[in-house]
C-alpha cells in the first residue's frame, strides 16, 4: 500500500496483481450493510482509482458470509434516508458514480435489495455457487431505487423482471446465471482466483481502448436505465506528456448543460493519439505482445 492511499475502517484494500484494486466491504457482523462511513470510504476508494493510472480494474466483495444486505436500517430510515444516499444521490455507493474503471462484483455470499443493486452497478459479477440474490424491498412496503429497476428491465424479459421484483423472492446462483445476471459461478474457495482470472483477461487489452468501449457501450444501452447514468461520456486518452485528457462520465447532476456524446468514430480518432495506440503498431510489427501503459 502506498502513502496516498485512503485509510478506511469499513472498506479493506489490497493489491493482489497487477493493475487490480480488491476492494472487500467489511461490516461481517451486519451483514456488510452499508452506512454513511462505508459509503464515504467506498467514494474514497474509487476517486482513488480513478486518479491512478496504475489501476485498470477493480474487485469488489465482502466480509464473511454476506456480500451485501442492502442499507444500514439503523440509517435508512434517518431524515428520509439521506445518510444511506451517496454523492450523487444514488441510493447504493455506486449508483450515479462517474466512473472509467472496470468493476467486478465478486459475490463472496447473499447479495440483497442495495446490495444488490451495487453488484448489478459493477461491469461483471462472478457469484459463489451457494449465493441468493433478492430484491425484498415490496415485502416492507418499499421500493428497489438503487438501479434495479432499470436494469432488470434492460437486462431481462419484463416477465421475468416482474417476478423478482414484485415476489420480492430469492433466486439462487444458478437460476442468475441462466438469466444473464452474473458472468460466472465458482466454487466459494475459488472465488477470488476466479475473479482475478477474470481481471487478467480484461487486461490483457488496452485499458483506455477497453474503458471507451465500455463507456460506449454503456452509452447505448442505458437509455431508460435508472441504476446507470444515460450520458456516459467514453474517456479520452491521456496526451502523453502528463497531462491528464480523460472525460469521466457525467454524475447526472447536469442534465440541462449536457453536451452532445462523441461517436465512436471520435472516440477512436482520440485513442490512435494515445501511447498505447503507438505501442500496438510498434508491437505488431515486431512480432511481441504489447506492454500497455494506460495512456
Amino acid at each position: 500500500m502506498t502513502a496516498d492511499e485512503p485509510l478506511t475502517r469499513f472498506v479493506l484494500a489490497d493489491r493482489p496483481a497487477s493493475h487490480v484494486l480488491y476492494l472487500t466491504l467489511h461490516r461481517p457482523s451486519q451483514r456488510n450493510a452499508y452506512n454513511a462511513m462505508m459509503i464515504a470510504e467506498l467514494e474514497q476508494w474509487l476517486d482513488y482509482s480513478e486518479q491512478n493510472p496504475e489501476i485498470w480494474t477493480v474487485i469488489l466483495t465482502g466480509s464473511g458470509s454476506a456480500f451485501c444486505s442492502g442499507a444500514d436500517l439503523q440509517e435508512a430510515f434517518i431524515d428520509g434516508g439521506k445518510k444511506v444516499r451517496n454523492r450523487c444521490g444514488g441510493y447504493n455507493p455506486l449508483q450515479h458514480q462517474p466512473r472509467r474503471k472496470i468493476w467486478i462484483a465478486a459475490l463472496n455470499g447473499h447479495a440483497v435489495g442495495g446490495g444488490l443493486e451495487m453488484a448489478l452497478n459493477c461491469d461483471f459479477i462472478v457469484a459463489g455457487e451457494q449465493v441468493k440474490i433478492a430484491l425484498p424491498e415490496v415485502t416492507h412496503g418499499l421500493l428497489p431505487l438503487g438501479g434495479a429497476i432499470g436494469q432488470l428491465a434492460a437486462r431481462l424479459p419484463v416477465n421475468i423482471a416482474r417476478e423478482l421484483l414484485l415476489t420480492g423472492e430469492a433466486i439462487d446462483a444458478p437460476r442468475a446465471l441462466a438469466l444473464g445476471l452474473f458472468n460466472q459461478l465458482a466454487a466459494h474457495d475459488d472465488l477470488k482466483d476466479a475473479t482475478l482470472a477474470l481481471a487478467a483477461r480484461i487486461n490483457r487489452s488496452a485499458p483506455l481502448a477497453v474503458q471507451a468501449c465500455n463507456a460506449l457501450l454503456k452509452q447505448h444501452l442505458c437509455t431508460t436505465d435508472d441504476g446507470e447514468n444515460t450520458q456516459q461520456k467514453p474517456p479520452l486518452p491521456s496526451t502523453g506528456d502528463g497531462e491528464e485528457t480523460h472525460s469521466l462520465p457525467s454524475t447526472g447532476e447536469d442534465s440541462q448543460q449536457k453536451a452532445p456524446l462523441p461517436s465512436a468514430d471520435e472516440v477512436l480518432r482520440q485513442l490512435q493519439q494515445s501511447e498505447d495506440y503507438q505501442e500496438s503498431l510498434r508491437a505488431f510489427s515486431e512480432r511481441r505482445q504489447p506492454q500497455w501503459r494506460g495512456r
